[in-house]
């Protein structure tokens, strides 16, 4: 019977990062209930995968979550804190 547990059956898993990232954090507004925050994050083999994925996100963010975000607005009625 073999011990899974002993030395000799250890496997060691080394982690190696290769390429580039690249993360922006955007804040819009300047009150709590007026606010805006979203960090983009983008990861490529290359410099140019990377600013390549980013703008592909930042277009994505723009065109689409943007607007979706500013219309979420908190009534004086509904408190986000007690959701």
């Amino acid at each position: 019977m073999t011990d899974n547990n002993s030395p000799d059956t250890v496997e060691r898993v080394e982690r190696t990062d290769v390429g580039t990232s690249l993360e922006a954090r955007l804040k819009r507004g300047t009150s709590t209930r007026d606010e805006d925050r979203i960090t983009i994050k983008a990861k490529g083999e290359t410099a140019a995968d990377t600013l390549e994925a980013f703008e592909i996100l930042l277009a994505r963010y723009e065109s689409e979550y943007s607007d979706r975000l500013r219309a979420l607005q908190p009534s004086e009625d509904n408190d986000v804190d007690e959701m």
